[in-house]
């Protein structure tokens, strides 16, 4: 099939958007992976999620513009507009995003205080009377342990003193 030059100047910066659109999934994936933090296997998982999605997007994107096929200018949209948003947009969108983010977990974390104040003020109301209680019988432990011990202690210095007493005779 032969493609005009409008066509091919539209399938052009249709892919160069793409790359465009990849470079942003991007910045969100590296967002996603400093907050959290991944181990090796978790890694691995992303890495393909990532270009699993990049991939869907990508043939979407050629299946949008031109049927799928695939030209040289094709890649260079991608390349090109992968390369542009890198250089001119990443820095930026990557403060906006991180602050985004950070405006969540804030909001996040007021919400969970607000959720777990109730559980708070009951812990503390129940943390009094259960250290008062605690202590009472921590002292009635010491001294029933005092009680229980005392038995051995008189036989140990009854067979102390009778056997000074015997050595005396």
């Amino acid at each position: 099939m032969e493609n005009s030059i409008h066509e091919q100047v539209y399938i052009f910066f249709t892919t160069f958007y793409g790359g465009i659109i990849i470079g942003f999934i991007y910045d969100l994936y590296r967002i996603f992976r400093y907050y959290s933090k991944p181990k090796k296997i978790a890694t691995f998982i992303e890495d393909l999620v990532f270009w699993i999605i990049v991939s869907f997007i990508a043939l979407f994107i050629l299946i949008f513009s031109n049927w799928g096929e695939i030209r040289g200018y094709v890649f260079l949209g991608f390349v090109s507009g992968a390369i542009v948003y890198n250089k001119l947009l990443s820095k930026i969108v990557i403060k906006i995003l991180v602050y985004i983010v950070k405006a969540i977990i804030k909001f996040l974390k007021i919400l969970l205080d607000i959720l777990l104040w109730p559980i708070k003020i009951l812990a503390n109301l129940l943390y009094r009377p259960y250290k008062k209680v605690s202590s009472e019988v921590k002292k009635i432990i010491r001294k029933v342990k005092r009680i229980l011990k005392l038995p051995a202690r008189i036989v140990k210095d009854i067979k102390k003193y009778t056997k000074f007493i015997l050595q005396k005779k």
